[in-house]
């Protein structure tokens, strides 16, 4: 099924959601129909159960200083208020006023019976400085958001003059994992891309044949993984991306986000393309009126959002996740119930953050 067909799925589900919400009221608990139990999820304990136990591999955090600013409970009541009949139409409403962004999220797992381990992620407020991790050293598969710092590493080349943005280089020899999509490149390009043509093709439309013609521009895609660590080290044992098995950590990439954002200007091109990425589905399913820089990741059992979100206070956040929806590693489609699942803890994490943190400043 395709995503935009998903889409379409989903925004007619919350059309009718919110007609029900005036009908009947808030006090009901409305749950659209599109969160119904989901029946793939009873699988195995070591993909997906209702268990609320944290696993071992299980690590979250709370801010790592305390003198960092903090709203007043009314303030975090009041954003709760306004924003009560979405988040109540979603079926979304956790106590985001009087819990940390981990504990929120395991709320979410809670409810929808999500093993402990099957969601990572790093968030970073831009304002404050403020962290939170869940399972951030975690081994998970990165999919295509390896493009991103495949993408940066080309910029630097470029910005040191060793490579040309208006030069066509040649694609017909590129190495490819599908044929027919190398030869449909050769084909509409005429033998040969620039490389911001490499980047929006990579970028907007997460292809594969231009990220590999430019991992030739840096001697291949073994090289290429070799300088990531140009962009931050995990904590974890995994420093970066590892090219066997395609495996990473959300506390390596909130520093590929981190790095991007800070040289903004040098990487303007590839945030305007990741602005362009997928509009209105994964991180923008729920949130229409946020602009979000988005490079999502998808493979086989792994189905993943890394971020920067326009919010009125600004963050970045790395979301992986695994065996969403019955997904698993012989899977070959995004499953639709995970992907609803996803762009859930996308809104989850978005409505954390308006309640607790929107409208802070580093004084306050």
């Amino acid at each position: 099924m395709s995503l935009k067909k998903i889409n379409q799925i989903l925004l007619t589900a919350i059309a009718v959601s919110l007609v029900l919400l005036v009908v009947v009221g808030y006090e009901d608990y409305i749950k659209p129909f599109f969160i119904a139990e989901n029946k793939t999820t009873k699988q195995s304990s070591a993909k997906s159960s209702s268990s609320t136990k944290p696993t071992k591999k299980e690590t979250s955090s709370k801010p790592k200083s305390d003198s960092l600013p903090e709203k007043t409970q009314a303030e975090k009541d009041a954003a709760v208020a306004a924003d009560l009949g979405v988040m109540t139409s979603y079926g979304l409403a956790f106590d985001y006023a009087h819990m940390t962004l981990p504990e929120v999220v395991k709320a979410y797992m809670d409810q929808q019976g999500i093993d402990y381990s099957n969601i990572a992620f790093s968030y970073k407020d831009l304002t404050t400085g403020r962290t939170y991790e869940l399972n951030d050293t975690q081994e998970m598969t990165a999919g295509s958001t390896y493009k991103l710092p495949l993408n940066m590493l080309v910029v630097d080349k470029v910005d040191k003059g060793k490579l040309s943005m208006t030069k066509r280089y040649d694609i017909t020899d590129t190495y490819y994992e599908y044929r027919p999509e190398h030869d449909s490149y050769v084909a509409a390009f005429n033998g040969a891309m620039t490389i911001p043509e490499m980047q929006q093709y990579s970028l907007v439309y997460s292809e594969n044949t231009p990220a590999y013609a430019l991992s030739e521009r840096l001697g291949g895609m073994k090289k290429a993984y070799k300088q990531f660590g140009r962009y931050g080290q995990s904590k974890a044992d995994i420093k970066t991306i590892k090219q066997e098995g395609n495996k990473t950590t959300t506390n390596y990439y909130i520093q590929v986000l981190d790095y991007l954002w800070k040289h903004k200007e040098k990487y303007k091109n590839i945030l305007y393309f990741l602005d362009q990425s997928f509009p209105g589905e994964y991180y923008e399913t729920y949130l229409p009126y946020v602009q979000v820089y988005q490079k999502p990741g998808y493979v086989r059992e792994a189905l993943n959002i890394d971020a920067i979100v326009m919010e009125e206070n600004p963050y970045m956040v790395a979301l992986y996740t695994r065996y969403l929806g019955g997904s698993d590693e012989t899977s070959s489609e995004i499953n639709p119930y995970g992907y609803n699942q996803l762009t859930q803890v996308a809104y989850v994490i978005n409505e954390w953050h308006r309640v607790n943190i929107n409208g802070l400043t580093k004084e306050k």
